[in-house]
């Protein structure tokens, strides 16, 4: 398991460094994933992320009582909103951050695909429109892909 983490992060490494050679063209507007990935999300996302962040994403506090998880839709999504918090990113990094830390006991533990599909279910909680394609699991394609402010 540890192995595959390292080959993640190496070559999420290199989607990051190449991030800055050419500049997004589409955005998260532009229809990126179709409803049956946001579907295989959901299903991914509340066995991996719903036990912190709550099946309906309103996020909580750690049973432990320190700090918690925040909330990955509405208003106060990631402690400000989710246009707060990736626009700016692509995709490619978003996944990259999801990716590297969490789920938070076992980060990167999950399968590239998996992450993704977990991202589409939050551009879709999050008033993203789905389209006729899914959005790749390669990390050049994810890196084309802009999050920005709702047109």
């Amino acid at each position: 398991m540890k192995i595959a983490i390292a080959a993640v992060s190496v070559t999420l490494a290199g989607v990051v460094a190449a991030a800055g050679q050419s500049p997004a063209k589409r955005t998260i507007w532009d229809g990126v994933y179709t409803e049956a990935q946001a579907a295989r999300g959901e299903k991914a996302y509340k066995l991996s992320c719903g036990y912190c962040h709550k099946d309906d994403l309103t996020g909580g506090f750690f049973d432990d009582g320190n700090g918690r998880a925040p909330a990955l839709a509405g208003p106060r999504a990631f402690d400000s909103s989710f246009e707060k918090r990736w626009t700016g990113t692509t995709v490619g990094e978003m996944v990259i951050d999801i990716g590297t830390a969490m789920p938070q006991k076992d980060p990167g533990s999950l399968a590239p695909e998996t992450y993704v599909d977990i991202v589409t279910f939050l551009l879709s909680k999050n008033g993203v429109p789905s389209g006729a394609a899914e959005l790749p699991a390669e990390l050049e394609a994810l890196q084309g892909i802009r999050n920005s402010p709702k047109p």
